[in-house]
């Protein structure tokens, strides 16, 4: 009697150590998770934070050293001076004009394209599909001389037009690829609805499809006049004054053959950076909706 006793009382005291290997087995993989993800996460921050710090730096401490990170006396005497810019303000200007009219003109290609590639399979359905998209794989510097020659006979060089012509083939791409795979899972139930309704591909495309995948158009609209806001080589190469100029070109500008204005250059940046990050903390929202909508269909 007494051993049995014993043995209840010490069965207890057996398993806290196993409670707590298992517990450790399960926090370790988040654990080691959460600490890569931060470490992750401030690797891609630290340039952004570099710069932001940088265009507050007076010109003496931007060369100080030891380098600091954190400006001992802070000043915006940079972004006025780049404010004060009216060819760099053009530049910026430019650049939502070019970026913008790009992205417009790729989704009305783009989202006819994605949905008949999606839904209607003929021979060389895959190979247009393939060539539409294998152009996003080329390097901007490969396009341009091809667009300068063309530009050149057009009488296109240095125009905000032929900049947002020259775009179409770096963002229609990214578009078509993006909402290609959204359209192929389409719920067939609402097509075949469409046509019992007598609806035309056209008419079930813009009354019936388009509506329904506002969140996956938005984020491929946002990330297309992200890959047109960012374009350097190409604006370099077809543009020669700032009436035609985008804001990459006009930062890159203060590298000079003697020096680097790093104070107005950071600050520029700094602006260029705002539009952007204010655009996607505000649609962040739709912008996970249409990601998971996709991933969720797939």
């Amino acid at each position: 009697m007494t051993s049995t006793i014993a043995k209840s009382s010490t069965a207890p005291t057996a398993a806290p150590p196993r409670h707590r290997r298992v517990r450790a087995r399960r926090v370790a993989p988040a654990v080691a998770f959460t600490t890569i993800s931060v470490a992750a996460v401030a690797l891609f921050l630290m340039p952004i934070a570099w710069i932001f710090a940088t265009s507050l730096k007076p010109t003496s401490e931007i060369f100080a050293i030891p380098a600091r990170l954190l400006p001992e006396a802070p000043t915006l005497e940079h972004f006025g001076a780049v404010l004060s810019d009216g060819a760099l303000l053009q530049m910026f200007g430019n650049s939502l004009v070019v970026g913008a009219g790009a992205t417009i003109l790729s989704l009305l290609l783009g989202v006819p394209a994605a949905f008949g590639f999606a839904r209607y399979r003929y021979r060389l359905s895959g190979a247009l599909l393939a060539a539409a998209l294998v152009t996003r794989m080329f390097p901007p510097v490969a396009l341009a001389l091809p667009f300068f020659l063309q530009f050149r006979e057009l009488g296109l060089i240095n125009t905000t037009v032929g900049l947002t012509i020259a775009y179409i083939p770096i963002v229609l791409p990214l578009v078509i690829w993006m909402l290609e795979g959204f359209f192929r899972e389409f719920p067939e139930e609402l097509l075949e609805a469409a046509r019992m309704d007598g609806l035309g591909t056209l008419r079930t495309l813009i009354r019936i499809v388009i509506p329904l995948s506002r969140p996956a158009i938005a984020v491929a609209a946002l990330f297309g006049f992200l890959a047109a806001w960012n374009e350097f080589v190409i604006a370099l190469s077809l543009t020669r004054t700032p009436d035609a100029q985008t804001m990459p070109v006009g930062i890159a500008s203060y590298i000079t053959q003697f020096q680097t204005v790093w104070g107005q250059m950071t600050a520029a940046s700094v602006l260029y950076l705002l539009p952007v990050l204010i655009i996607t903390l505000i649609a962040q929202r739709g912008i996970i909706a249409g990601l998971m909508s996709g991933a969720s269909k797939g």
